[in-house]
């Protein structure tokens, strides 16, 4: 993985620190493999469904870095919304 997706990323996610680097790599290395395993092709830049696929995985990536693996059943703020990454899925998915 290049420092510019690690850049995207962290401008994603609001992070102006490189301390967690290794850490924000690995979830994107997760995300990546989580689309897959869902039927998600790994995408290019040159490809169309690119910025889309890059989205799903700031989305995937903003939900594991906010919540570490901890999820109340109550949350109060924003959650994590199961419905959009499910649209993601179905659209990139390779049919």
């Amino acid at each position: 993985m290049n420092k510019e997706e690690i850049n995207s990323v962290k401008k994603w996610l609001n992070i102006d620190f490189d301390i967690e680097d290794d850490f924000i790599e690995n979830l994107v290395d997760a995300a990546k493999t989580e689309l897959y395993l869902s039927g998600v092709p790994f995408y290019d830049k040159d490809s169309d469904e690119y910025p889309l696929y890059r989205q799903a995985i700031n989305y995937i990536v903003s939900r594991d870095y906010e919540t570490r693996g901890y999820v109340e059943y109550e949350r109060e703020g924003k959650g994590f919304n199961d419905n959009a990454l499910q649209s993601f899925i179905l659209k990139l998915k390779d049919w």
